[in-house]
């Protein structure tokens, strides 16, 4: 669980490096929430698939929403620092 929310700061931090505007910031959280809920979908779907040909593991529907949740809260805690720590200076 650590490692996903990790991973979820670390890529919406990417993210945001990525597609910060420099002028229009009306619609900038929800296109970095986006994409990175899209990165994370994919990675999840590239583990299942992992798991099954490799590790012979069934699906795990409750395994996997709860790697979501977590890279989602480490993706609203980078955009939360982003606006805390770097946009304001």
């Amino acid at each position: 669980m650590p490692m996903h929310f990790l991973g979820g700061l670390w890529l919406t931090l990417a993210v945001i490096l990525f597609i910060y505007p420099r002028k229009n910031v009306s619609d900038f959280v929800p296109r970095v929430i986006l994409v990175s809920l899209l990165v994370f979908i994919f990675w999840e779907i590239f583990q299942i698939i992992v798991k099954n040909e490799i590790g012979g593991d069934l699906f795990d529907l409750k395994d996997t929403l709860s790697d979501i949740c977590f890279d989602l809260a480490g993706g609203f805690t980078a955009i939360f620092y982003f606006f805390k720590r770097i946009k304001l200076n």
